[in-house]
């Protein structure tokens, strides 16, 4: 199920969090909301592509393995719609990072520090 946040500031930056992992997303979530940016939450790959459709956003966190669309998934439809969405993975399987194809993309193995994500979100995202 997709939830929509309210808008802190007008010039927020836009990050959709992608994990169906309850704890992880509603953590990450807050963190990210504590400092300014705006964030929407997905629980799985098709609640993200829904949030996708109907809104833009700079970066996107993604868990990689997920009920329904994996990570997989929703990096297929944001190359096939050109979109300029950042992308950092989360995931508990080290291995899938490598044997997807997914080197080039900046990922964190869980359990992960928040706050090394929090500098590298601030870091892709120039703040």
């Amino acid at each position: 199920m997709a939830q929509r946040a309210s808008t802190q500031t007008t010039m927020a930056k836009t990050i959709l969090v992608v994990d169906n992992e309850v704890r992880y997303r509603e953590l990450i979530a807050r963190l990210l909301r504590e400092v300014g940016y705006e964030v929407d939450e997905a629980d799985d790959g098709a609640s993200a592509l829904e949030l996708l459709e109907r809104k833009s956003f700079d970066l996107m966190i993604c868990d990689v393995v997920m009920p329904r669309l994996n990570a997989i998934d929703v990096l297929d439809y944001i190359k096939s719609r050109s979109l300029s969405t950042s992308i950092i993975l989360i995931t508990g399987h080290p291995y899938l990072h490598a044997d997807k194809g997914l080197g080039n993309l900046t990922c964190f193995m869980k359990p992960f520090n928040m706050y090394d994500l929090l500098h590298k979100v601030n870091e892709m995202l120039d703040k």
